[in-house]
């Protein structure tokens, strides 16, 4: 559908890091297309991209970020039109990777975009599954000031929500995209575009997120979606949010209060330690290796993923299940 998100990719300074990172958060795989251009799949179907940062972003010292692509007709008639609207061409028209064509804009407080013309990148899942891009929201401090913008370069229509710091916007009568209206204090000095990606479980995909590198640093809602914002291993922010309704942020929020299972390990080594019961540290060490033979990655001393280093992975698989097996028979 023109005039509607159908592409994100990640500008990254280290591409084999990022691949561990969303790796082990939403098991995505990865196909390059050339140019170390990485096409993201989840279930087997394209959801998103990662490249290496150009230079010449890298010389105005630009950090990792995230990217909105926004399908359109006529590429160089928006790229001509942007700037009459108070917007910037910060990258004329040009070869997109894949085919097609692409340009880079921002809106008139900063808010950075792609334009996409052509049909390599035009993936809209319609079924939401573990991985997959679920929305786009602009995390601005002033509607006024960009309202005009996007009405008038896409034809959107913005409408209030009952929550009176959130808008939708529709593109021909369709939801296609959010609008946050929030301070500088709360989402910091820039205005973006955030892309969040779908998890099946919003606990689960936070303790995925620490365990690979990277930091939650705020709880997020879209209408009653739980979502979290979340920093990967190299700074960039994106989203994650839940594919079921009734498994909220309030669920996330009790848990994030109480450890219980934390408490309840400390408990188990406390009592292994004074009553001398070995047979307890044969259990944690065989619970402590389950997890990692689920997810195909381990952390001993440093991230180690299966599929690129199977030989170290599953030596250090089998060490310790073999401390499991020794404890549970000294």
């Amino acid at each position: 559908m023109k005039n509607s998100f159908i592409w994100a990719d990640l500008s990254t300074f280290d591409l084999a890091a990022a691949k561990q990172f969303y790796r082990r958060c939403f098991g995505w795989k990865f196909q390059d297309i050339g140019n170390q251009y990485l096409l993201c799949q989840a279930k087997r179907e394209p959801v998103a991209g990662l490249y290496p940062m150009p230079k010449k972003f890298q010389r105005i010292k630009m950090p990792s970020f995230w990217m909105s692509y926004i399908q359109v007709q006529d590429i160089q008639a928006i790229a001509e039109r942007a700037p009459k609207l108070g917007g910037k061409v910060e990258v004329k028209p040009e070869a997109a990777p894949g085919g097609g064509a692409i340009t880079l804009i921002r809106d008139p407080l900063g808010a950075g975009f792609t334009c996409y013309e052509g049909e390599a990148f035009a993936t809209q899942n319609t079924v939401q599954l573990q991985g997959q891009r679920a929305w786009h929201e602009l995390h601005i401090s002033d509607l006024e000031s960009v309202k005009e913008f996007y009405t008038q370069l896409f034809n959107w229509e913005i409408r209030s929500t009952k929550e009176g710091d959130r808008h939708e916007i529709y593109s021909d009568g369709k939801l296609i995209a959010g609008i946050r209206v929030t301070s500088n204090e709360i989402k910091g000095d820039k205005e973006y575009w955030g892309v969040y990606f779908a998890v099946e479980n919003l606990d689960a995909a936070y303790q995925s997120v620490e365990k690979a590198g990277g930091q939650v640093v705020a709880e997020d809602k879209v209408g009653d979606r739980p979502a979290l914002l979340a920093y990967d291993s190299q700074g960039a922010a994106f989203y994650l949010i839940e594919t079921k309704k009734e498994s909220g942020a309030t669920k996330h929020s009790e848990k994030s209060q109480f450890k219980w299972r934390a408490s309840l390990g400390l408990f188990f080594v406390t009592l292994a330690i004074i009553l001398n019961l070995n047979w307890v540290w044969g259990i944690l060490f065989l619970l402590w290796v389950i997890p990692d033979i689920q997810s195909g990655s381990t952390y001993f001393f440093e991230l180690v993923e299966c599929r690129e280093n199977p030989i170290i992975y599953w030596l250090i698989m089998v060490m310790w299940i073999a401390l499991s097996i020794y404890f549970f028979f000294i």
